[in-house]
């Protein structure tokens, strides 16, 4: 059998994904199984980074809501700061997508529509959040997209990702004429780096369910630029022009949540879910979330037996794997949401302790500074 790798006081089983600035893996603590989301090592001493990791810490943090990843802490080990959060067995609407795309079927509308009306609600919670002060923090995703929306095989949708989501309080600053996010899912707003609302987060939901129930998304291009300017002047196809089973009804709906003018969107996350609803009320009554989580697991069936095949594999109980590193040697809890949460803290008590850590953390980022280097954001 073989030996799992120790991580502060989890156990990593096998790595789950690797992106651009994290890598994330199912792990272990005790019996209690979710994720962990570390930065790769190049991200470690970088100051924009970690600021980045801290908003997210905060963010997600805020949210306790069925239809997003639950936080439970932000932390350091051995210099490799992390997130443990919550594991969903489970995949991407992006790699559904791809599977269904690579059977030659199409995603069932019902289903498209169920993913990201759930997932518009957990958006439509984050977005009504408020600071302790009571003000609105005004929070936007900024990147909602197929691969940051989860179906977990029991067909529960989780919103994840929080990353580059923007309120009052965030430390980081967006350089300028920097753009964050997936292009192909930006509002025409976002294309200009306009100050952005929940509406903005509303086009992007729009964009990804016509995607999911069409099986292209409603801008292409060439290029990024063309395809910014597409977002911002060229009107979508109808869905059912591209799938006409899709119907009119479907069409309305997704009119509204692409209008170019935000003021003609649906003004919040929630009024589209809503509208989702009354479209499933019409044509799809009895679909449920185990509908969806039987349909998702049959699709990949051979993953879930690979994965079984591999957590059988390891030997749980036995002596740690010391070839891939040193066992706890540093490890310090940052943050750790869950006993706060548990003990009745207001969750934005987090907001004082990471930003006495960011304070520790750009001194000390500053002092290694090269006179040379570029200022860390204010």
């Amino acid at each position: 059998m073989r030996r799992v790798r120790s991580f502060g006081p989890y156990r990593l089983l096998y790595r789950v994904a690797s992106g651009g600035m994290a890598e994330v893996y199912r792990a272990r603590l005790d019996q209690a199984e979710l994720a962990i989301k570390r930065l790769l090592p190049q991200y470690n001493t970088d100051a924009e980074f970690l600021v980045m990791l801290a908003d997210e810490a905060r963010i997600t943090g805020l949210l306790d809501h069925p239809n997003i990843v639950k936080l439970y802490e932000f932390g350091v080990v051995d210099e490799q700061h992390f997130l443990a959060m919550e594991f969903v067995d489970g995949v991407d609407l992006r790699a559904l997508q791809r599977r269904c795309a690579d059977r030659g079927i199409s995603v069932p509308p019902a289903a498209a529509v169920w993913v990201v009306e759930q997932a518009l609600r957990g958006l439509d919670f984050a977005h009504q959040q408020r600071g302790a002060d009571g003000q609105a923090l005004r929070l936007v995703h900024r990147d909602f997209s197929p691969s940051n929306l989860l179906i977990g095989f029991d067909g529960a949708v989780k919103l994840i990702d929080f990353g580059i989501a923007k309120d009052r309080l965030s430390r980081a600053r967006t350089r300028g004429g920097m753009i964050k996010g997936k292009v192909r899912y930006m509002s025409p707003e976002q294309t200009e780096g306009r100050r952005l609302d929940p509406r903005s987060d509303v086009f992007s939901a729009g964009a990804a369910l016509y995607q999911a129930a069409v099986g292209r998304p409603p801008f292409v291009a060439e290029d990024d630029a063309a395809l910014m300017v597409a977002i911002r002047d060229t009107p979508h196809a109808p869905a059912s022009h591209q799938r006409p089973v899709l119907g009119a009804a479907f069409d309305a709906v997704l009119d509204r949540a692409l209008a170019k003018d935000a003021a003609d969107r649906y003004p919040t996350a929630r009024a589209f879910a809503d509208a989702l609803k009354a479209w499933r009320a019409n044509h799809a009554p009895d679909y449920h979330q185990g509908a969806l989580g039987e349909w998702v697991s049959r699709l990949f069936e051979a993953e879930r037996t690979d994965a079984r095949t591999a957590l059988g594999e390891l030997d749980l109980h036995g002596e740690l794997d010391e070839s891939l590193g040193s066992l706890n040697t540093q490890y310090t809890r940052l943050v750790d949401a869950g006993w706060r949460t548990a003990s009745g803290v207001h969750p934005m008590d987090l907001g004082a302790e990471l930003d006495a850590w960011l304070a520790r953390t750009r001194g000390e980022l500053t002092q290694e500074t090269s006179p040379g280097a570029p200022p860390t954001d204010p």
